[in-house]
């Protein structure tokens, strides 16, 4: 099996695209055509940043999707993929390169997405944290724990073995901190995500009934490839399915551990990274015996 895989938020940088721009004329036309239904310069912004900005979710969700569909698009080194995934934002790239959604339709939703997230949460007073070397049934009981207390946590992202990401308020990621300090965790580390929005808690609700209303507006139709929702972690190729679970993704935890122990338990013999860098490589590196591609790497 050849899963091709997207990236989320995170990996964005100013110049990401520069490689296709200089290499396939037609990107340029690509670019422009999508900046119609934004209200910003998308390839201003690729080009030349500046960072802070390109860093906003509302502004890194279309750049990253752009430059990771496009990755695809014009890889020399993709055919027979039988299935795809996105981490997050991701899923947004995959359904546009499974023909479930159009481009121009999919930088839309994002922009929006982005922007929506981005108006939910105060600035400075949420976050979102990385809990390393903590066996998941540790990482819920602390959750539950947590969360009979007066704080609420959520288990935001679930990347992989020892890799879990938490979401919720300062004062609720501070007792997390705390709860770990304080217990016999020897091994435990912890560290901030660097994003300007806590992504997949309870804090996005108001942002989620907002997106479904422009989710229901948008054609979907049925993917050519089977594709991975990230709160299923199992394939579907069910249009309604997969536009109620892009709804429920933004305050419902990314199961990603799941979507790769999915993959390989289904013969997975090749693991294709289409965004800028190799964050999806990275997170599955202790994979063995599965060929691992980077398309930022090949363009």
């Amino acid at each position: 099996m050849k899963a091709l895989l997207f990236p989320g938020q995170g990996v964005q940088k100013v110049g990401m695209l520069n490689s296709l721009f200089e290499e396939v004329s037609e990107v340029k036309s690509i670019i422009d055509d999508v900046s119609k239904y934004l209200d910003f310069d998308l390839e201003d912004l690729l080009r030349n940043g500046p960072e802070e900005k390109i860093n906003l979710t509302e502004f890194s969700q279309p750049t990253i999707l752009i430059t990771s569909v496009l990755l695809a698009k014009y890889s020399n080194n993709l055919s027979n993929i039988d299935i795809t995934a996105g981490l997050s934002l991701g899923e947004y790239s995959a359904l546009v390169y499974s023909n479930c959604l159009e481009l121009t339709d999919a930088v839309k939703l994002v922009n929006y997405r982005g922007r929506l997230m981005q108006e939910s949460v105060p600035e400075g007073t949420a976050g979102m944290l990385v809990v390393l070397n903590m066996p998941i049934n540790d990482v819920y009981k602390m959750i539950d724990d947590i969360n009979k207390s007066d704080e609420t946590i959520n288990f935001s992202t679930d990347n992989a073995d020892g890799v879990s990401v938490l979401a919720g308020k300062n004062s609720a990621i501070e007792a997390c901190k705390n709860y770990i300090a304080n217990g016999e965790f020897r091994r435990v580390k912890t560290q901030m995500v660097q994003m300007s929005v806590p992504s997949h808690c309870y804090l996005l609700n108001e942002a989620q009934e907002e997106l479904a209303k422009l989710l229901n507006e948008v054609e979907f139709k049925a993917p050519t490839i089977p594709v991975i929702p990230n709160v299923l972690a199992e394939p579907t190729s069910d249009v309604g399915v997969i536009q109620d679970s892009l709804i429920n993704q933004l305050t419902k935890t990314v199961r990603w551990r799941e979507t790769l122990d999915y993959l390989l338990k289904n013969n997975l013999s090749s693991l294709i990274d289409s965004g800028p860098g190799k964050t999806i490589i990275n997170m599955a590196r202790k994979i063995k015996d599965v060929e691992k591609i980077s398309l930022d790497e090949i363009i």
